[in-house]
């Protein structure tokens, strides 16, 4: 067995990466509106930073009319494809945050969207409502195992596919924890939070959620927002949301990490995540 180095792997990884910009010129075959390739936004992660000027108030990162779209609480054997075909539809690549129980319990989801491109967070084991409540053994165990859960998700695919697992962890709820992210940082993972949400995790109907997505992103006029992948009702309104940002001038970009921030982290002492390879 052959293992072909580290950096190899992420020299072609990110080549691919720098290069939608130069790309973006020509359009999306089924979005006239959207580019064939959107931006990329490269977050630093050394040391942990924080994004999200929701929480974070030096934590904007993105240009005047960007959106970074992210989606929570994943994978979602009823409405995960839904969302991916309609961001394949608009030629948008996402952020999915997802949770380890359901990562473990359907891998085949969590290959497919690292097959369609998308970069991948994670977002706990169990998905703990306020990880404050818990011990910080049992924090840092939810972290842990969840990170693991996506990475054995991911090991039987190319590297290029292991490689979309990014250094980013969102807290669930948003509820974060100094010490805890004071951990995370030590090991080079930085905190995504957002810019603004649509209130998708609540029961109302999709026009609702659109109409609030549309207000929270004019008052604030770029930055990440928080969707769930597993919300029908988010699926149903997601396509028409993405068209009319686009009619209001905005721009889908995609997060991810700096060029080096995934050998940082896997190279960090007790490190949650590993580097990506393949078998010959």
């Amino acid at each position: 067995m052959k293992f072909l180095s580290f950096a190899t792997i992420m020299v072609g990884v990110w080549i691919l990466l720098a290069t939608a910009p130069a790309e973006a010129a020509s359009a999306c075959p089924t979005d006239p509106r959207a580019a064939a390739r959107e931006a990329t936004v490269e977050l630093p992660t050394r040391g942990g930073a924080a994004y999200g000027t929701m929480q974070y108030a030096k934590g904007q990162m993105l240009g005047p009319k960007e959106i970074a779209l992210t989606f929570d609480d994943g994978p979602d054997p009823k409405t995960t494809e839904r969302v991916l075909d309609i961001l394949d539809r608009h030629c948008i690549k996402a952020t999915f945050f997802m949770v380890g129980w359901y990562a473990q319990a359907r891998p085949d989801l969590v290959r497919e969207v690292a097959a369609r491109g998308h970069t991948i967070g994670t977002h706990t084991w169990l998905h703990p409502n306020n990880l404050r409540h818990l011990s910080q053994a049992e924090a840092k165990r939810q972290i842990t195992k969840g990170f693991a859960a996506i990475e054995a998700a991911l090991a039987s695919a190319p590297p290029e596919d292991q490689a979309r697992l990014a250094p980013f962890f969102r807290f669930p709820g948003l509820n974060d924890d100094k010490k805890l992210m004071a951990w995370l940082g030590a090991r080079n993972i930085a905190t995504v939070s957002c810019d603004f949400g649509a209130d998708d995790w609540l029961r109302i109907s999709g026009a609702e959620v659109m109409r609030r997505g549309l207000t929270n992103i004019d008052q604030v006029g770029r930055g990440i927002l928080i969707l769930h992948d597993t919300k029908p009702h988010t699926a149903d309104m997601l396509s028409d949301f993405i068209v009319a940002l686009e009619k209001r001038g905005y721009r889908f970009v995609q997060l991810v990490p700096e060029t080096d921030g995934r050998r940082l982290a896997a190279n960090a002492p007790d490190a949650l995540i590993g580097h990506p390879h393949i078998v010959q």
